[in-house]
């Protein structure tokens, strides 16, 4: 007769799973923002359910603390141990920045959805952080006033902590971390900000607006304005309805549902952009010229109209994905344009090098857009700066500076950077 045993694998809980969902929800809030990163996708991620994660945390806003959290300390870990010197310092923090696991961009999007206390006392922490970045700008920029030191310091964030524009693995590793130190030392050299500066954070009023004659018009800019305050699953068809003016059949009239909307706004939105930029090819034989005006009809729509663009461009995966296709096409199609553009005015990138430093200045004046305070001439003037130094559009003209480190300037001009 023959013993048979039973084993009993038991599946042990990692013990680092608190940080494991923490990372989770820092990449949903990333790419998705804090109204649609669910919880059921976060669990998913980490291979657990809903209920095992509440074990940990107990909403959303909690998780999104922990996940601004971890930002943080990864960014103060970036600049803890870095050169003092401000090139290498943005080299060193450029290679911890670009990790695979380095989160990004989830304060600058989601702090509004903070309680006020956890917002003022994180973006305390975010600025302790970036002191050394700061204090590293101000000592090769002594001609900036605070709100210069200020724009350089975010502007220089935002293009070194970035949205992974080069991580589709088309770019190598060091020539990715080459093309984003340049962009960031090329913010650094910009002159002149003119009289503009940045808020402590990104979190803006509700700006007055007049509702169009045209239903099918008030419906849709309702829906736009619900999209970005709320996300698009909080907000239902009688909620826009109600902002609109408009409730009962006639709302249904016009769009069958949200989604028609969602289409609808991210469609304009797309045809507005690809129409200024067959303008700007048509209106001169000048690549950089052209590029500068398709450079400059993005910075002024953003102005505009960016908390709108943002949401309805985050919303798109709400959106059936027989709709989304083609919606992606025209997505690629306009970022394409732009690529093909710096190719010609810059032929030392290859196509995915252009489309990683087009990615870059894109979120930057994203990111920027928000927290800039001034008359819209300015902000779109200086986003339009931080864009074209980006993109390399004054490379020319830009001196090289020494690995010295050590600040040199010519007579009877502004102080400038060292060097290389």
């Amino acid at each position: 007769m023959w013993l048979v045993s039973e084993v009993v694998t038991t599946q042990r809980r990692p013990r680092n799973r608190k940080q494991l969902i923490v990372a989770a929800a820092a990449r949903q809030f990333q790419r998705r923002g804090f109204h649609d990163a669910s919880i059921a996708d976060i669990a998913a991620d980490v291979g657990i359910t809903g209920p095992a994660l509440y074990r940990h945390f107990r909403g959303k806003q909690e998780l999104l603390a922990a996940a601004v959290e971890l930002e943080i300390e990864q960014v103060a870990a970036a600049y803890a141990d870095a050169p003092s010197g401000l090139r290498e310092m943005l080299e060193h923090a450029a290679g911890r920045m670009q990790g695979s696991d380095h989160v990004g961009a989830v304060w600058e999007r989601n702090q509004a959805h903070l309680a006020p206390q956890a917002r003022m006392e994180s973006g305390e922490r975010y600025r302790r952080a970036v002191a050394p970045l700061r204090h590293a700008i101000e000592r090769a920029r002594p001609d900036l006033d605070r709100s210069g030191v200020d724009l350089v310091l975010w502007a220089s964030q935002s293009a070194l902590s970035g949205d992974r524009a080069f991580g589709a693995g088309k770019v190598s590793r060091e020539r990715a971390l080459a093309l984003i130190v340049e962009a960031a030392w090329s913010v650094c050299e910009i002159r002149d900000f003119g009289s503009v500066s940045l808020s402590e954070s990104g979190v803006g009023g509700v700006a007055g607006r007049i509702m169009p004659a045209s239903r099918r018009e008030a419906i849709l800019q309702a829906a736009v304005a619900l999209f970005a305050e709320r996300g698009f699953q909080a907000v239902g068809m009688d909620d826009i309805g109600k902002a609109a003016g408009i409730t009962g059949p006639t709302l249904y009239h016009h769009f069958p549902g949200k989604s028609a909307l969602l289409v609808a706004a991210v469609t304009r939105c797309m045809d507005a952009l690809q129409f200024d930029v067959s303008s700007a090819l048509a209106g001169t034989d000048d690549p950089v010229r052209a590029l500068e005006s398709v450079l400059a009809s993005f910075v002024r729509v953003n102005v505009a109209y960016g908390d709108a663009l943002s949401a309805v461009n985050r919303e798109i995966v709400n959106i059936p994905a027989d709709e989304r296709a083609p919606i992606r096409r025209l997505q690629a199609e306009y970022v394409g344009e732009w690529v093909a553009l710096l190719m010609r005015v810059r032929p030392d990138l290859s196509a995915a090098e252009a489309h990683g430093l087009v990615r870059t200045g894109q979120s930057v004046v994203n990111r920027l857009r928000g927290r800039l305070r001034g008359e819209p001439e300015d902000v779109r003037t200086q986003l339009g700066l931080l864009g074209g130094a980006i993109l390399g559009l004054s490379g020319s003209t830009r001196p090289e500076a020494p690995s010295s480190g050590r600040e040199i300037r010519a007579p009877d001009t502004p102080p400038s950077l060292p060097q290389r």
